[in-house]
Formats: C-alpha cells, structure tokens, sequence
C-alpha cells in the first residue's frame, strides 16, 4: 500500500467497513448526507464544495479485513469507517495492523458500535481509534463527526507535505553548506601547521566571522592575521574568501605588511557592503633578528607575554579594515623586540564578553590572571608550550559552565622560536626540474618617487618566481633582493647606519629614521640587473645592484665584518652563505651576486 498515492483534495473517500446489518437507516442517512451535501473544509485545503465518495466494503472478520484492504482500486481513503466487531478480541492489535498496513499516510478511523460493545469501543479509543459513533444516533451528529475527521485527515495531509518539502530543502541546503564549508575551511583556516602557532577557534555557526591567516613569508618570517568580521553565519563570512586569497597571494610574494595590509582595506572597502568591516589583527615576527612588528585595528587589547610573566598590551591603534577607503586610511604599526619562548597572543572580542550563567562577562582581568598563570621555560621544547593556550582555554570553558555562548570564541598563541628551529616547521616547495634550456635577462630602475611608496622586492621576486624553476628558491631569492635592494636604499640613498640597531631600543629608532629619511627622499634611484641561465642539470642567477648614492669603502667594511657578533650589519656575511660570489665594484654602490645550484 506504500506505493499507494493520496488522492487529490477535490475528492474526499471514504470506505465503510460495517457489516450490512450496521448499515441502518440512521448511518445511511448520515452517508447520505455526506455525499449529497459538499462538505465544506476550505480552512484546511484552500478548496471549497470538496465532492466525498463512499465506498462500501463488505467484512465478516479481520482477516476479511486486511484483504480488502490489500485490494483496493486506486487509492488510500481519506477515512475508515470501521465495525468494532471487525477488530476482534485484541483490538490493539488489529489497530496496530491497520496502522502499520498505511505506514505514513495518517487515515481517521472512527470505530462504530452499539451499546453493548461500549467495552470495544474504549479499548479501541485508547489503542488510537480517532473517534466513535454508538447507533443508534442522530444522522447529522454522525455527519458533523465524520466531517470533522475529514478536516483533521487534510490537514496532517498538507502538514505531511509541507514537512517532506521543508525536509528535502533541509537536506538539499546541508549539502550546499557542507561543499561551501570545505571551501570556507580550506580558505579561511587552512593555516600553516606550525608548531610554534597554536588556535582555539569556537565558532556557533558553520560559518561565521572568526578568521585566522598564518603563512611563512619568502624571507623567513611569520605572517598572521586575526579578524573578526561583524555579524554572525554567512553574512560575516562572506568578506573572508577575499581576505585570505589577498593575504596569501601578496605573503607568497614577499609583499612588505605594509603594502598587504593597505591591499586587504583597499579590496574589503570596495567589495564590502556598508556596516561590514573586519576588525584584524596582524602580526609579523622576524626570527632572525628576534622582532615582531604587529599592527592592531579594532579587536581586543592583544598580548606578550614573557618569560619572567611580563604582560605587555597591545592597544587598537587603526580603524577596522573595509571602513575608510585608501586615500584616509593610515598605518601605524609597533615593533617589540623578542627573546626564544616570548608569546604573542591575539584575540577577538567574542572571547572577553562570553558571559557564565550569571550574565557576568570573561574580560580583561581573568584573561591576564590566566595569561600570567601559564608562564614557563619552553625555548627547547616549543611543543610543550602548548599548556599555555590549553590551560587558557580550559579556564574559558570552567567560567562558561553550560552557558549558551552568543559569540564566537577566538585565541591565537605564536611563540618566539630561533630562526633555524621556525625553518623546520614548514616543508620546502616541490623542485621542479627544467625541461629545455632558458636564458633571459630583466632590468628595472626605480626611482624616488616610487621608492617614497613602493617596496620594489615583490615585484622583482615576482618576475623571478614566474620562472617554475626558482619558485623553489623563493627563501634565498628574497634574501637575495631584499638585503641588495636594503643595503642600496638605507645605506646608499638614506645614509643610515646599521649601528643604530645596536642601541637600546635600536630596531624601533633605525625604522622610525628610514620611514622619515624615505618620505624626504626627492632624487635618487635603485636598478635590479637579472640574468639568469639554466640547463636540466643546472642554472644561476645574476643579481646586480646599483643605487646612486655616494658608495662606501666596501674593502673596509669587509674586514670589520669579519669581527664581533653584532645585532648590525649582517646582510652581506649572509649573502655570502648563500651565493657562489658577491663583489663590490665602483665606489661601492654597485653589487653583483650569484647565485646557483
């Protein structure tokens, strides 16, 4: 009978399963009625002067029955009219059977008796018979009964309906929601699994606003990204696909975080719709030189939190990314010098306002006390540390108790590890083997006015980084660009001294000085030579550097170099691990490289 459809509204069936002698006058005159008077249930099906059948089946047991039942022409009733004398001795039972034989399809059965079966007709009443009629009785109460039956049975027919299309819709937005999950996922949280960057991320929605970013850049470094867009569900996380795919992109090329960061409002202010912005955090961490430059617009106070249980805040400085448009927008980093098993912890708003089943809000103070709490010796044993972000957490969730969060929870942990420990934790790209021999050649010169502006590092990587081959050796080559083109324009064309960074607080001062001595910068210029040549079997790459700054006497300079561990003046010691050859030439502004495998 499953196979069996309802029949449509416009016709109201029932079938009467009385034994002949039950067809008295009173019930053939209720039947009647029913079929002669169009029974009026527009409330439930929209549809006036419903037409009702009645089709009489003829029983003398239960087994008789179910029979008929399996027999009929073509299509379950609206309603049984049902002897009790056919339900036997074990009525639940039987009325159990019936149920079973329509499976979902809910069919009214009103029982009929007499008085004497008054025992029947409880017990089938309570075995989930839906109504009774005792004969004799008057024909209009036996209609007004049936009638209401029959608004009841259309009724659980459209709620049927209504939940198998709201079931199907259900099941067709869960599929779409889990291949837009993957994606968002992939996007958003698929971070660098590196062992000095723990998160807690919380969210209490599939999608949401809470978004973390963490990539190794080509000079060795750390970029991370905390945002927390406004909002809740998909409407917060419509701005992360861009987010991520800008962050990404620029990190892979060597972009300056200043120029990542000016990207990433440029693309969320025009792609945005207005009231969304995304409050970010972003940080970079330089562990060759042990500094961490981080820029805070918008979330919560974020920390570092040092051996000796030293708390230092870093304090929301910018509006939120997505606000003003690029010609307002303005970047004003900190920088913090770092020592092996310092951490920095980044944090959305969600986290300081959960609140216990008190109404009272995590905040500030129990996130310091719990900060300070978990200070410890892991310059060795990084994977350790991870008490620190663990024991955060589980502090968190004791306060919350079985409280509903209302927000969405988010805590980054980044360690300050050695730069050769930091190199470990990621794998190098797949080598890629030339095919045919290559030889080609590249020159830019840049001039004030774009130097005032423009890192010129990522474009020249980028050049070199279209060629397949060196894509595996992005690491060196932006050590190689970067340390050229540095040395060229703070020491050749700002006339900075690397000495500066020897003072306390030197790194700070040395930047404060060539942001400034940069934006004075009026005449001058930088120019890149690139040569490179390659076979199957090997290749190299010449890298030529002049700046017109006044030069400097390299020949002394490289004698010095060969004393002392200083925090200075390590750029060129390091090209020469690196490169077969690095020679001055001229009065010592011009600088040629090479490096090969």
């Amino acid at each position: 009978m499953s196979a069996i459809e309802p029949m449509p509204v416009k016709c109201l069936r029932l079938i009467s399963l009385l034994k002949p002698e039950q067809r008295d006058h009173h019930m053939q005159r209720a039947l009647d009625l029913l079929q002669s008077e169009k029974c009026d249930i527009s409330s439930i099906s929209r549809e006036r002067g419903v037409a009702t059948t009645v089709d009489h089946v003829s029983c003398q047991d239960f087994a008789m029955l179910q029979s008929e039942l399996q027999v009929l022409p073509d299509a379950l009733p609206n309603l049984l009219l049902l002897s009790v004398a056919l339900l036997g001795e074990n009525v639940s039972a039987a009325l159990a059977a019936l149920r079973e034989a329509f499976q979902e399809r809910y069919i009214p059965i009103v029982i009929v008796g007499e008085e004497s079966d008054a025992a029947q007709i409880g017990s089938a009443m309570e075995s989930g018979a839906n109504d009774f009629v005792m004969l004799p009785t008057d024909p209009k109460l036996i209609k007004s009964k049936l009638q209401a039956q029959l608004k009841v049975g259309s009724m659980h027919a459209i709620m049927s309906q209504q939940h198998r299309e709201i079931s199907n819709n259900h099941q067709h937005i869960l599929r779409e929601q889990q291949m837009a999950k993957e994606v968002f996922n992939k996007v958003a949280h698929d971070s660098a699994e590196l062992a000095n960057v723990r998160h807690w991320l919380s969210p209490i929605a599939v999608f949401n606003g809470d978004i973390l970013l963490a990539t190794p850049t080509p000079s060795g470094s750390l970029l991370v990204l905390m945002g927390d867009f406004t909002g809740h569900g998909l409407g917060a996380a419509i701005g992360t696909i861009p987010l991520a795919s800008t962050f990404y992109g620029m990190a892979s090329k060597g972009f300056a975080m200043y120029d990542i960061i000016t990207e990433l409002n440029s693309k969320l202010h025009a792609l945005l719709p207005t009231g969304v912005f995304c409050c970010a955090c972003v940080a970079q961490i330089n562990f060759q030189d042990g500094v961490a430059e981080v820029w805070n617009a918008g979330l919560p106070d974020c920390y570092i939190l040092r051996q000796n249980s030293e708390l230092l805040e870093i304090n929301s400085s910018a509006l939120a990314l997505g606000i003003m448009g690029s010609d307002a927008f303005a970047i004003e980093s900190k920088r913090y010098n770092l020592e092996q098993g310092d951490r920095i912890y980044l944090l959305s708003d969600g986290l300081l306002e959960t609140e216990n089943t008190a109404g009272e809000q995590y905040g500030e103070l129990r996130l310091q006390k719990a900060l300070t709490s978990t200070t410890q010796n892991h310059v060795q044993a990084p994977a350790q540390s991870a008490a620190g972000l663990e024991s955060i957490k589980q502090d968190v969730l004791e306060f919350i108790g079985e409280h509903c969060r209302a927000d969405d929870i988010s805590l980054v942990e980044i360690e300050m590890v050695s730069a050769e420990q930091f190199e470990s934790f990621y794998d190098k790209t797949t080598k890629h083997k030339v095919q045919q021999p290559v030889s080609w050649s590249l020159q830019y010169e840049f001039r004030a006015e774009s130097l005032r502006h423009q890192d010129p590092v990522p474009l020249v990587l980028h050049s070199l980084l279209e060629e397949p081959n060196l894509r595996q050796y992005s690491g060196q080559l932006f050590s190689i660009i970067s340390e050229l083109y540095n040395n060229a324009l703070d020491h050749g064309l700002l006339q900075l001294s690397s000495s500066i960074k020897q003072q306390e607080q030197g790194f700070a001062r040395y930047y404060d000085m060539r942001q400034r001595r940069l934006q004075e910068l009026d005449s001058g210029n930088v120019r890149f030579e690139l040569d490179y040549r390659a076979t199957s079997d090997s290749g190299a790459l010449t890298v030529e550097v002049i700046d017109s700054g006044p030069g400097f006497d390299y020949k002394a300079k490289q004698s010095a170099d060969k004393g002392g561990d200083v925090l200075h003046g390590r750029g060129i010691a390091l090209l020469r691990t690196i490169c077969r050859k690095v020679e001055y030439q001229g009065s010592g502004n011009h600088v040629r490289v090479e490096y090969g495998w």
